[in-house]
């Protein structure tokens, strides 16, 4: 967790590049969109769920997780090799690469742009490692790990309510008032917007093209 926080805390920086109007006509549709979601979605949240599975799949099977150590490896090596990989990706984008194209058979590739290639292919190497390896540990946990004993079985954490369940209203045990309060917050957030979107139309009339 604490891996995938750091990634996605640059993930974000870049994503206020995304978000600004005028700085993002410098990266749009580049190899900087790329990298910047492998810092929040192929970081933050797949990191998270690789952590989340090496403490569910043993509480599920009731078996020990295969090498602790290698599982604390494989998340380093993800790490490094999305740090690699995504940087380069930045570093691509601002160079002008654009996303979505086959560069290695593109013919007016820039000299300056072969360094962060050559980072992209080594960082890329390093998540196929760390992901085969992430694969392995759950695999051979499942399926051949050594059967944990009573004492050794992984526990669910359970928070202790604060107040008894038996004082809290009745009506608050039905659907229907969450159900009428989500929707009111939806009327209250959206509604302004859609009031404005059809009082406020274009008007002007469709290009005919023919």
């Amino acid at each position: 967790q604490l891996l995938a926080g750091i990634l996605f805390f640059f993930g974000g920086i870049g994503g206020i590049t995304n978000a600004s109007y005028n700085v993002n006509l410098v990266i749009h549709n580049t190899a900087w969109v790329p990298g910047h979601f492998h810092l929040t979605v192929a970081s933050a949240v797949t990191l998270s769920f690789m952590g989340i599975t090496y403490w569910l799949v043993p509480y599920l099977t009731g078996r020990k997780l295969w090498k602790p150590k290698w599982a604390v490896v494989q998340s380093w090596i993800w790490f490094v090799g999305m740090l690699i990989f995504s940087n380069a990706m930045h570093m691509l984008g601002l160079l002008g690469a654009p996303r979505r194209t086959p560069l290695g058979e593109a013919p007016y590739i820039p000299p300056e742009w072969n360094g962060n290639l050559l980072r992209v292919g080594i960082g890329g190497a390093i998540l196929f490692v760390g992901a085969y390896l992430y694969v392995f540990i759950i695999a051979k946990t499942a399926f051949g790990g050594e059967k944990a004993s009573e004492s050794e079985r992984v526990r669910i954490p359970v928070a202790e309510p604060l107040h008894d369940a038996a004082h809290a209203p009745a009506w608050l045990d039905t659907f229907k008032p969450w159900v009428i309060g989500a929707l009111l917050l939806v009327i209250i957030a959206y509604g302004p917007v859609l009031i404005d979107l059809l009082t406020h139309t274009v008007g002007s009339p469709g290009l005919k093209v023919w």
